[in-house]
């Protein structure tokens, strides 16, 4: 993102030999440098000093307040910020609107940006509309860290990034929330969150309670069913029924109520059970998975 360079340059032109002036060595990022067409008139300063040269028209078209106020003045032509080069760097790609996933930033990297972006009025629907670059970079960390990323956006009302990382919290234990990440999510994304999990459960165990079933026959008549097949049915829902969370997957379900139909010895009733199974699983994969 920045490289050394020294500055001025050691020429016999620019350096006169009585003056004892000496090379100084700054790092400049190497997106933002000095560009002649169109020409950039801003210099900002990091604060771990690393120099972004901008165009400081870029930076008032897509700011609401001034970059924060710096840019109140006209004709100023440098500043420093408090965030570090990585931050700022991310920052100003947002007001450029540009990829930055090939500098691979973290997740707490992408953090401090979003909370300074507002500072320097830039609302964060613009570089966060689904389908942005930033936005890519963040909804891909909700697969490591998607309870991270639904707080981060619950807390700047990211309806599509939170949307999105709910998803992958269906087989988060409730109990782990703490008072913190309660409050930074706020009431509504906490509730919102809260909802999806206990109504993914109680549909799955309403699923649960439908016994499969056939037409008696001569064989297998309907107290036969009811002794035989919906006990069966019945103990091995229990015991789903028992660790049944937003999360269950159609793997689990599969091993628990697949042997019921190996118990039977009825063939209309295996039948039967094989049919209810493959049809609870599908419901189960219809059933909303997200906020």
């Amino acid at each position: 993102m920045a490289t050394s360079i020294l500055t001025p340059p050691d020429s016999p032109e620019e350096v006169g030999e009585d003056t004892g002036a000496q090379n100084v060595l700054i790092s400049m990022s190497t997106t933002f440098y000095p560009r002649k067409d169109p020409p950039t008139d801003l210099v900002i300063i990091s604060s771990d000093n690393v120099f972004f040269s901008v165009h400081s028209r870029v930076l008032l078209f897509n700011s609401n307040n001034a970059f924060g106020g710096f840019l109140v003045q006209p004709g100023r032509n440098s500043f420093t910020v408090p965030e570090s080069s990585k931050v700022f760097n991310l920052v100003l790609y947002a007001f450029y609107d540009l990829d930055p996933a090939h500098y691979t930033p973290t997740f707490e990297v992408l953090r401090g940006m979003l909370i300074s972006l507002p500072q320097y009025g830039l609302p964060l629907e613009a570089p966060l509309a689904r389908g942005k670059p930033i936005f890519n970079l963040l909804s891909g960390f909700a697969f490591t860290y998607p309870l991270e990323v639904y707080t981060l956006a619950a807390e700047h009302g990211l309806e599509h990034l939170a949307v999105d990382a709910s998803g992958h919290l269906l087989t988060m234990p409730l109990h782990i929330l703490s008072d913190e990440l309660c409050l930074r999510m706020g009431s509504t994304y906490l509730r919102r969150l809260i909802f999806l999990h206990l109504g993914r459960t109680e549909r799955l165990k309403a699923l649960l309670r439908d016994a499969p079933s056939h037409e008696p026959t001569a064989e297998c008549g309907a107290v036969d069913q009811m002794l035989k097949l919906k006990a069966a049915w019945r103990e091995g829902t229990t015991s789903l029924c028992w660790d049944a969370n937003a999360g269950t997957s159609v793997a689990i379900i599969h091993a628990i109520l697949s042997p019921i139909a190996d118990r039977l010895t009825c063939e209309d009733c295996k039948t039967a059970t094989r049919e209810r199974i493959r049809s609870l699983v599908v419901d189960w994969t219809m059933i909303k998975s997200t906020i």
